[in-house]
């Protein structure tokens, strides 16, 4: 796992004219859908940088086509719950692929992405979710592997002009807190912060994290303030705010796929444009259980307060 990683400033380069930087939230192997609405933000990979915000995969139809997408167009990513998760079970995989099957013991380290598989495991529950998402893991090419693997908790863009400081994140960040000292589990998972104890939690009935974030910022100096651009929180839906932009609406069951469009133009300039496209439900999929949304991780009860944001999709 990464923690943390520094994007490539070359990225921002304005060498062919105007640059955009897309930020994708959470697609869920909804290939069709990606593709559909970069059609609609009239994507091109020589000018466009698409940064996805995690989860790539899971739940839906087409997980190994949206990663070798992002592989082919060098899209950006962080690490969602739904990666880490699916690396888990890669990882689960191949140790049961070097155990000693007499003494039920691993005879060696465990391979690291890409490494072989077994083909005959059965289709038993693993502790790292369901089915559909098993036979992925199981299936994972070892291009496929390593770019999920290199994927890090935190991408810091740095600064982006007329936003300022820019992280992207799969959840939240408790403001105050170092980056590399941030807990990567709450990183991928939370939705709100107890206000006494600033512990994150995946509890939505807590304060969201993110009003907790935009008043830290506002009070900062300027020139420390940051952006944080996220997904994952399906539920309260699209949430621009004025440190947060939060772009998981819910895809994969029916709602719709976001992209958050920044075009950086010569003088230090941006604006911002927000583009969505409608997805089919694929709630009903056939082989799909719970899933690993349903693992807890709410370490504490967090208070009662809640918050919805003011940001619209455009159609």
């Amino acid at each position: 796992m990464i923690q943390l990683q520094t994007w490539d400033t070359s990225l921002l380069s304005l060498e062919h004219g105007a640059k955009r930087l897309i930020f994708i939230g959470d697609i869920h192997g909804c290939h069709d859908e990606l593709v559909t609405l970069l059609a609609e933000a009239r994507y091109n990979n020589r000018t466009d940088q698409l940064v996805f915000t995690g989860n790539l995969v899971s739940k839906g139809p087409a997980s190994p086509a949206v990663v070798d997408f992002a592989i082919q167009e060098h899209a950006s990513c962080v690490r969602g719950n739904h990666e880490d998760r699916m690396m888990l079970a890669y990882r689960d995989l191949n140790n049961r692929l070097v155990a000693d099957e007499d003494r039920n013991e691993l005879t060696s380290a465990p391979p690291g992405p890409g490494g072989p598989l077994v083909n005959s495991l059965n289709d038993e529950s693993f502790p790292h979710g369901d089915y559909i998402d098993r036979k992925f893991a199981k299936a994972l090419t070892t291009e496929q592997a390593s770019y999920l693997a290199a994927c890090p908790v935190v991408l810091d863009i740095g600064h982006v002009p007329g936003i300022g400081h820019t992280l992207a994140v799969h959840a939240g960040l408790v403001p105050g807190v170092d980056l590399e000292n941030q807990d990567p589990m709450g990183i991928m998972n939370m939705e709100s912060v107890d206000l006494r104890t600033h512990v994150p939690s995946r509890d939505p009935k807590g304060t969201p994290w993110f009003k907790l974030w935009n008043a830290y910022q506002s009070v900062r100096p300027k020139r420390e303030r940051s952006t944080v651009v996220y997904g994952h929180d399906a539920k309260r839906g699209l949430q621009l705010n004025q440190y947060s932009k939060g772009l998981d609406t819910g895809c994969v069951e029916g709602g719709k796929l976001t992209a958050w469009m920044l075009t950086i133009e010569t003088g230090q300039k941006s604006s911002q444009e927000t583009f969505s496209v409608k997805c089919k439900d694929y709630r009903g999929l056939k082989g799909k259980g719970k899933g690993w949304d349903d693992l807890p991780y709410s370490p504490f009860k967090e208070d009662e307060h809640g918050g919805k944001g003011t940001g619209k999709i455009r159609s």
